[in-house]
């Protein structure tokens, strides 16, 4: 069995799709945080008691026509917001990458094992499946339905630079035992 057929670059696959996932769910994350601080803010300057209301500056011809302005685009933050359900898809975004953080940090002992055995062996074949049930059970969570691919592509350079087929442990044998348990 050639190097690059052996069992063990299942284990690196879905560790770098692990690592795939925490990064482009992080990124999104981060992308939904922002637009509910933009909102948040706009909401918070325009209310008329904070402390940006009482600046001189809107006595002046120019402010009151600001402060017009920003009373729309408040009014329209405060319509949109609870349309876009930010804080909902911000906690749905944190369990999903928790769990993909939990995910990589087994598959990635699961590496540390193989190195340091210099082998795959069934224990470590067993401590996959587990993960497996895992990544199964966080796909379904999911929180959207169509990625955004060029957020994607990105981060699945970063991967490839973090993560060169290089870098992984290619054990040179497989046992009769070993082989038996992989068919």
């Amino acid at each position: 069995m050639g190097s690059e057929n052996h069992p063990v670059w299942t284990v690196y696959d879905k560790l770098r799709s692990a690592r795939l996932s925490v990064k482009y769910y992080c990124r999104r994350l981060e992308f939904f945080e922002r637009w509910n601080f933009t909102l948040e803010l706009i909401l918070l300057a325009a209310a008329p008691s904070s402390a940006v209301a009482a600046l001189w500056f809107w006595d002046t011809a120019q402010g009151k026509l600001v402060w017009k302005y920003l009373g729309v685009v408040a009014a329209l933050a405060a319509l949109i917001k609870p349309l876009l359900a930010l804080t909902k898809r911000i906690k749905e975004y944190e369990s999903i990458i928790s769990g993909y953080r939990v995910l990589e940090f087994d598959l990635m002992e699961i590496k540390t094992l193989i190195e340091q055995k210099q082998k795959y062996d069934a224990v470590l074949q067993s401590d996959f499946k587990r993960a497996l049930l895992r990544e199964r059970a966080l796909v379904g969570k999911a929180p959207e339905t169509r990625e955004v691919v060029a957020i994607k592509r990105k981060c699945e350079e970063e991967v490839n630079q973090e993560m060169p087929a290089s870098s992984f442990f290619v054990p040179q044998e497989i046992s009769n035992a070993d082989r038996k348990t992989n068919t």
